[in-house]
């Protein structure tokens, strides 16, 4: 079986949504309107609107509600105070016209040093089995960070120093555990669906410690990772020459 690629943002996570073990880690997840931006800001304080097909965080709007009256809009490192009755406006003036975009529940990110962190999880599958080939954690360039994309001035990190340097004290054996256990779940789900080899995922971590499935990557990119970590760069080669060899 030949791997093949998917961009699309919500064609790989309305599977997920089917599966109860998974589901309950999936942030609400939904295609963008204006009238569902407006019932979901009633339930959530925070959301993200990301172009259903795209990487590195380009193109990701942050929408935090400050009052019944006001939203703060972020988007490319900048960010604006606008009444509620201009919201829909201003969220579609930076929208690309002809795009789907999909909306999604915004998660409190753990912190590492006053600094939010995500984690970038690759499963491959060589053979009969998917096989967890990579763990490291993503700490945004500051606070106020919209998104944790290295591509973004995010940097790369050790995943168990940054679970047990959290700020929030975090039960890290429990979170690698739930990581584990969860990510292999979301591969052999997807896997069942689409003819997947390799899956990069972004999960994260609240500051209660729950991980979240934030989204799927058919195609992720390893670009600086081999002199990060060796040892595990290694294991990623090692499975992706038996993938080449095993079409």
């Amino acid at each position: 079986m030949r791997h093949r690629y998917v961009t699309s943002k919500m064609k790989k996570t309305k599977p997920l949504l089917g599966h109860r073990a998974v589901a309950k880690h999936i942030p609400a997840t939904h295609w963008y309107t204006p009238a569902r931006l407006i019932n979901m800001l009633s339930l959530y304080p925070v959301l993200y609107i990301k172009p259903d097909r795209g990487s590195c965080g380009k193109g990701i709007i942050r929408v935090k509600k400050q009052s019944a009256k006001t939203s703060l809009i972020s988007c490319n490192k900048t960010s604006i105070k606008v009444p509620s009755k201009d919201l829909v406006k201003e969220i579609e003036k930076r929208m690309r016209r002809g795009k789907n975009y999909v909306i999604q529940q915004g998660i409190t990110l753990a912190t590492y040093r006053n600094k939010p962190f995500d984690l970038r999880i690759v499963l491959q599958k060589p053979a009969q089995k998917w096989r967890l080939t990579w763990m490291s954690a993503k700490v945004a360039s500051s606070s106020s960070s919209i998104v944790t994309n290295v591509a973004q001035g995010a940097r790369d990190a050790k995943i168990v120093q940054v679970l047990r340097g959290s700020d929030q004290s975090l039960n890290t054996p429990r979170v690698l555990n739930d990581l584990k256990r969860i990510s292999t779940e979301i591969a052999y789900t997807l896997g069942s669906r689409f003819p997947f080899r390799i899956i990069g995922l972004d999960m994260a971590v609240d500051k209660r410690g729950k991980v979240w499935f934030i989204e799927a990557n058919s195609k992720p990119s390893f670009h600086g990772l081999r002199s990060f970590d060796p040892i595990q760069y290694k294991r990623y080669l090692r499975a992706k020459k038996q993938i080449e060899a095993n079409p």
